[in-house]
């Protein structure tokens, strides 16, 4: 079984390939240019539909939903840049895979846990900064427009809760990358990740709405919870030989139900 345990040397030798990566992204515009549509148009979008909504409810005495609306908008401006991080992290091993250069990187001294770490962050880091980027400017147009300040405590979940958003879509993205065979089988997959993420996202805009903050904590752990969880099955499902040897997906019932037996019932 692999070691799990995160050094400082993993780090640093995993920034080397989060660096390449990062570098490698931004020079593809069909990245770029949804994440500075998500991060410069679209929080002025909801500003504007903030204002709008605001002055609205106000004419017929429901201030309050417009005072709801602020923050759940805030939670939507810092979660729709993440959603990129998908579309990274799927292509991050079979993409490579196709373009025919995953040997090279799969031949470098690099451990496995330093190879997946440095993956989970390229995909994860350009995201999160347009995120952040999206959140200052949404925060920004509000006081213009409405005077309104975020709470420290909200905004601090807000900030939370979109980090261990991405991460978690990172996390299981490279692991169904790490598994299939082509862009096409992990763009499939991928609604695995979007649909739960696309339902949690509805549970939190009723928390919202209803003003219970403080329920964002619960939600934040778990997610830490599922990261770390969907971390270590990605570190020990990595395999280089695999990676480079499989061509075919295939279900082996037999096979699945073998590793079942072992894993849950032993070997005696």
């Amino acid at each position: 079984m692999q070691n799990t345990f995160i050094t400082r040397d993993d780090l640093r030798r995993a920034f080397v390939i989060t660096k390449r990566e990062i570098r490698d992204s931004l020079r593809d515009w069909r990245i770029i240019m949804p994440i500075l549509f998500l991060t410069l148009f679209f929080p002025a979008l909801m500003n504007f539909t903030a204002k709008a909504a605001v002055d609205f409810v106000s004419e017929y005495g429901a201030e309050i939903i417009g005072e709801r609306l602020i923050p759940f908008l805030l939670m939507i401006v810092g979660f729709f840049p993440i959603t990129v991080s998908i579309v990274i992290a799927l292509e991050s091993f079979v993409g490579e895979k196709e373009r025919h250069s995953l040997e090279p990187l799969l031949s470098s001294p690099l451990s496995n846990i330093q190879l997946y770490l440095g993956k989970v962050l390229a995909s994860t880091i350009p995201p999160l900064i347009a995120a952040y980027m999206g959140i200052i400017v949404y925060l920004v147009g509000l006081y213009i427009n409405l005077r309104w300040v975020a709470p420290i405590q909200l905004l601090i979940q807000i900030v939370v809760l979109t980090t261990v958003q991405a991460t978690v879509m990172v996390s299981a993205a490279v692991v169904i990358s790490t598994q299939v065979t082509s862009v096409r089988a992990s763009n499939l997959l991928s609604s695995f990740v979007i649909i739960p993420m696309a339902l949690l996202i509805q549970g939190e805009s009723v928390i919202m709405f209803w003003a219970r903050y403080d329920v964002l904590w619960a939600i934040i752990f778990g997610l830490v919870l599922l990261n770390v969880v969907l971390v270590r099955m990605g570190v020990q499902l990595f395999n280089r030989e695999e990676l480079l040897g499989k061509d075919l997906d295939e279900i082996n019932v037999v096979a699945m139900w073998k590793f079942f037996r072992k894993e849950f019932v032993g070997e005696s």
